[in-house]
């Protein structure tokens, strides 16, 4: 398996080390509580005559089979009805399991939004604890992705509503733990533009880089980075022209050609990928004087490039050259890192959302269950993304895997989601 970058990366390489795997960690039911205590302060609408399911447990319910290989609303109430028995070990459940239609009435009546970060907050703190105690304080800076997100099937172009356009979401993804940190949800009559702000003050960006593409790449969103006390680095296109061709004819042949001469102004590298042979140069310079509107853009700092050239199998060459504005000095190592690991909110949160969880086959056409399913699927994908570390296999193939003996996998799993946990059998190979 290919290394992983960031803290997660990190964390997976020592236990691969140590040969520490999922049946190596002795743990509780800690993340299981967890669930249910912040799934206790989700504000239940529910008439209480009516009420036989407790909240806490269908959103635990579901999270559970979402990590047993379900991907919508029938198949977590089968799942639940073959692991009753099991289940009661952990959750209530006074009147036996909810059935699909109460699971999807609920789903549709809730805003899970804060019961949502309570738990990716209690997960972005165990990833944080346990490389704390792998690689110590004093860390690089953590780069945090923006990119929106369409979820193609929950569109409906007639019915008896009308027109409904797709779910459609801004996500920030965590390239360090590996998992979407938060998200910001397009209202029906906008674009994201207006969302980059808003889910950006929500967020502590206190020493992390934040990225995103060409659309996002807006005053008020560069604003609200430098509000935060982070950093930026910024696509830009051709929704800014002028700007983006001034940037584009700075970049002059003489001037690359002074830069690479410079250290920690240039940087070359040559992979080999699918397509070919990939050859990235970087270029970053702090020389920004000379554009009138600086001032405009809160902390712009420093003007970077992008050239990469694909030599195909076949001998077809293909080039393309990026910008980017930034609040970072020249550092062309952690410009290149944030510009490189942008595209991980692509590959590795909406790629497994479709891929791995089938979201882009979701049909729940009502909003806000739509909506409450997206958030659980990616609790989901962030525990799965954790305990990838102590298996040697695709988060799909875990997936099987738990769906294949639920209860034994699922138990083994509770009990890696603990950093106590971890850190002990770490300790325990290591002496």
């Amino acid at each position: 398996m290919a290394r992983k970058s960031g803290k997660i990366g990190d964390i997976q390489e020592t236990l691969k080390d140590y040969s520490i795997g999922i049946k190596d960690i002795t743990g509780n039911d800690i993340f299981i509580r967890c669930l249910s205590k912040e799934a206790a302060k989700v504000p239940d609408y529910r008439h209480p005559s009516y009420v036989k399911h407790k909240l806490q447990d269908i959103l635990s319910i579901c999270i559970l089979g979402f990590l047993a290989d379900c991907n919508e609303w029938e198949e977590i109430a089968d799942f639940a009805r073959q692991k009753e028995k099991w289940l009661k070990k952990y959750l209530e459940l006074p009147n036996g399991v909810p059935s699909s239609d109460t699971i999807r009435v609920v789903a549709g009546n809730i805003d899970a939004a804060y019961f949502y970060q309570a738990v990716v907050q209690s997960l972005e703190e165990l990833v944080n604890d346990v490389h704390t105690a792998v690689k110590g304080y004093g860390q690089e800076k953590e780069i945090l992705s923006m990119d929106g997100k369409e979820s193609r099937a929950s569109k409906r172009v007639s019915g008896s509503k009308g027109e409904i356009k797709a779910l459609h979401t801004l996500n920030l993804y965590s390239s360090g733990c590996g998992f979407c940190i938060g998200q910001e949800f397009i209202k029906e009559k906008t674009n994201e533009i207006p969302a980059g702000p808003v889910l950006l003050g929500k967020m502590d960006l206190k020493g992390k880089i934040v990225t995103w593409d060409a659309l996002n790449t807006q005053k008020e969103t560069v604003e609200s980075v430098i509000r935060g006390k982070g950093d930026y680095v910024a696509a830009l296109k051709g929704n800014h022209p002028l700007f983006y061709k001034e940037v584009q004819e700075y970049f002059s042949d003489g001037i690359l050609e002074g830069l690479e001469k410079i250290p920690g102004y240039y940087k070359k590298t040559v992979e080999k990928e699918h397509g070919g042979i990939v050859t990235r140069e970087y270029y970053q310079t702090d020389e920004t004087g000379w554009y009138e509107d600086k001032k405009k853009w809160k902390g712009l700092a420093t003007f970077g490039m992008v050239k990469k050239k694909l030599e195909k199998p076949d001998g077809k060459t293909v080039e393309e050259k990026r910008y980017y504005i930034s609040s970072l000095p020249v550092d062309v190592e952690l410009f290149s890192k944030a510009a490189r690991g942008h595209w991980g909110v692509e590959n590795k949160l909406h790629w497994h959302l479709d891929f791995t969880f089938k979201d882009d086959y979701n049909t729940t056409a009502e909003k806000t269950c739509a909506k409450n399913m997206q958030m659980l699927k990616k609790i989901a994908l962030a525990v799965l993304r954790i305990v990838q570390t102590l298996y040697s296999q695709s988060l799909k193939r875990i997936r099987k895997t738990i769906a294949r003996d639920c209860e034994k996998e699922l138990e083994n799993i509770l009990s890696a989601l603990s950093s106590d946990a971890i850190k002990a059998a770490l300790y325990k190979a290591s002496n």
